[in-house]
C-alpha cells in the first residue's frame, strides 16, 4: 500500500542525500569499484550520524547513531571515520555489519522501488549502485533529487564534505558547517528539493511500469486521505482514524485504495485474536511448570476458556458467534498481559467471533481482491475467517480444541519450521517430543507495522504535519495537487 516506504527509511532527505551522494561519487571518481564505492557511502553515513548527534541529538531513526553518540561521549576532538566504517579492513567495531551500510541494506530498496537508484555488475564483477536518470514516464529521477540537493551546497562546502570522506577524518570545529547544509531533517519548503519529495510520494506507485493497465497510486491515495482525513478532524493527524473508517466502510467505497486498508485492518484483527489465544496457551503452558500430555493439555485449556467466556461446552459455535456484543476496540481494550492465561485466550476467541460476525458477507469477494492484487498468502485471514464457516453446527469445545490446535500449536510449528529452512533464527516457542508439549518462551500478542509511522516521519520532516501532531498549511498544496480540496 505504501511502495517506495519501508518501516526502516523514516527520514525523507535520505532519499536525497544518497541519490546526491552517489551522482557526487562518480563526479570524483572515474571508474567505480565496489570497495572503494562502499566505503565512501560508509564513511559519509557515519559523517552524517556523528553531526546529527552533535547537533540534533533528539532526531531519531538516523543511521549509525548509537555508534555516533559513543564517539561524541568520548569527548573527541577529530573523529576518525574511516576506523569507524570502513569494513573492507576486517574490523567488526564499525558503526553498520551490512557492506554497503544502511543505504544497500534499506533505503536502496525503497529507491529502487520509488526508480530513483539501481545497481549492476560492471565488467570487473563489482556490483555498483547508482541512480536514475531522467524519464517521461516518471515525475521524479535520482538525478533529479541529486541535482535539487547539490543546489542547496555551495562550492565551500562540497569541498568540505568530500575532504572529510577522503581522509577519513571528521574535525570537530567542522561540524557547524557541515550541519547548516547536510541535516537531515531539514528540509526547506522553498525548494526545489522539497517539492521534489512531494512529487515523488504522489507519483504513481511503481514509476517504471509502462502499462497504464498496471498503474496503481496507493502511495498517492492514501497520503491524501489521512490529510482530509485530518482536516475533517480538527486538523489532528491520526491514521487509525483512517484505517477505522475503511474497516468500517469495508467494500462501499469505490475507491481501491480504501479496501486495500479495509483488508490490512482485518487481517490485523485476525492475527492479533490468534495472538491472543497464542499467548494465553503458552501462559497457562508456563504456569504448569512441567510438560504436559498434548492432547490433555488442549483438552484441560479448553475447558477453562469455555469457562471464560461464560458458555456450555455442548452451545453450538453458531450462537456462540452471535452472543459476543462488544465491538472490536473494546475487546482490544479488555486484553492485559497480567489477565490470567484462559481471560487473554477467551477475548482472543471472542475478536475471532466478532469479525468473523461483521465480515463473513465480504469474505468470498475478499478472498477474491486479495488474489487479484496478489497479496494473499499461506495463513491469510480470509481462509481463517471462511474455515469458522464450515464449524458453526458443531459445539463451542470442539471448535475450541480443533482450532487450538490446528490454528495455534500447528500452525506456529509449521511457521518455525520455514523460518528455520530460510536461514533465520529459530522461533520456536514450545517444542513437542512424544506428544508431551514444553514450553520455550512466552511470546505476546503484537501488532504488526503498516509503514504508517514511517509516512508520518516522512511527512513530519516535509513540514507537513507539526510538533503537535496537527497538519500545517502546507497540507493544501498536496490536496490541490492532487486534485481534492483542502
Amino acid at each position: 500500500m505504501l511502495p517506495g516506504i519501508s518501516n526502516l527509511t523514516n527520514r525523507i532527505r535520505y532519499y536525497g542525500f544518497y541519490c546526491w551522494l552517489l551522482d557526487f561519487y562518480f563526479k570524483k571518481k572515474t571508474v567505480g569499484n565496489e570497495v572503494e564505492q562502499y566505503r565512501f557511502i560508509r564513511r559519509a553515513e557515519l559523517l552524517i550520524a556523528i553531526i546529527m548527534q552533535t547537533e540534533r541529538k533528539s532526531v531519531r531513526q538516523i543511521t549509525g547513531s548509537d555508534y555516533a553518540s559513543n564517539l561524541i561521549n568520548n569527548a573527541l576532538s577529530v573523529f576518525d571515520l574511516s576506523a569507524g566504517a570502513d569494513k573492507d579492513r576486517g574490523s567488526e567495531n564499525v558503526y553498520w555489519k551490512y557492506p554497503a551500510g544502511a543505504f544497500g541494506q534499506y533505503y536502496f530498496g525503497a529507491m529502487q522501488a520509488l526508480s530513483l537508484a539501481v545497481r549492476y555488475e560492471n565488467a570487473e564483477g563489482d556490483i555498483i549502485f547508482n541512480i536514475t536518470e531522467t524519464h517521461p514516464r516518471q515525475k521524479v529521477s535520482g538525478k533529479q533529487l541529486a541535482e535539487a540537493f547539490d543546489e542547496t551546497l555551495t562550492l565551500e562546502i562540497r569541498t568540505l564534505f568530500y575532504n572529510v570522506v577522503e581522509s577519513g577524518r571528521l574535525y570537530q570545529k567542522n561540524i557547524p558547517g557541515l550541519i547548516e547544509y547536510f541535516a537531515i531533517d531539514k528540509i526547506n519548503p522553498d525548494t526545489i528539493e522539497w517539492k521534489l519529495y512531494v512529487d515523488m510520494l504522489l507519483d504513481k506507485d511503481y514509476p517504471v511500469r509502462e502499462i497504464e493497465e498496471e498503474f496503481t497510486f496507493h502511495r498517492r491515495n492514501t497520503i491524501s486521505s489521512l490529510l482530509l482525513s485530518a482536516s475533517n478532524n480538527n486538523q489532528e493527524y491520526n491514521w487509525l482514524i483512517y484505517l477505522d473508517s475503511c474497516y468500517e466502510n469495508k467494500f462501499t467505497s469505490n475507491e481501491n485504495t480504501d479496501i486495500g486498508w479495509y483488508c490490512y485492518e482485518l487481517n490485523e484483527y485476525w492475527q492479533f485474536a490468534c495472538g491472543m489465544i497464542f499467548y494465553g496457551v503458552l501462559c497457562h503452558l508456563e504456569s504448569l511448570h512441567t510438560g504436559e500430555y498434548l492432547p490433555k493439555f488442549i483438552n484441560d485449556f479448553s475447558k477453562l476458556v469455555i469457562g471464560e467466556l461464560g458458555t456450555e461446552e455442548d452451545e453450538i459455535i453458531r450462537n456462540v458467534i452471535s452472543s459476543v456484543n462488544e465491538t472490536e476496540r473494546d475487546l482490544l481494550e479488555q486484553f492485559d498481559t497480567n489477565n490470567n492465561p484462559q481471560e487473554s485466550a477467551a477475548i482472543g476467541f471472542k475478536l475471532l467471533f466478532r469479525i468473523y460476525e461483521c465480515n463473513k458477507d465480504q469474505l468470498p469477494r475478499l478472498k477474491e481482491y486479495m488474489s487479484r492484487s496478489k497479496v494473499i498468502r499461506d495463513g491469510n485471514m480470509a481462509d481463517g475467517l471462511l474455515g469458522i464457516s464450515t464449524y458453526l453446527q458443531i459445539n463451542v469445545a470442539d471448535f475450541i480444541r480443533t482450532f487450538m490446535y490446528k490454528n495455534v500449536i500447528c500452525r506456529h510449528q509449521m511457521v518455525a519450521l520455514r523460518k528455520m529452512a530460510d536461514g533465520t533464527q529459530i522461533t520456536n516457542k514450545f517444542i513437542i517430543e512424544e506428544q508431551i508439549i514444553r514450553l520455550i518462551d512466552i511470546f505476546p500478542a503484537r501488532w504488526t507495522s503498516p509503514r504508517m509511522n514511517a509516512l508520518y516521519n516522512l511527512l513530519f520532516d516535509l513540514q507537513i504535519i507539526d510538533e503537535n501532531g496537527e497538519i500545517t498549511e502546507l497540507h493544501e498544496k498536496i490536496l490541490t495537487d492532487n486534485g481534492n480540496k483542502p
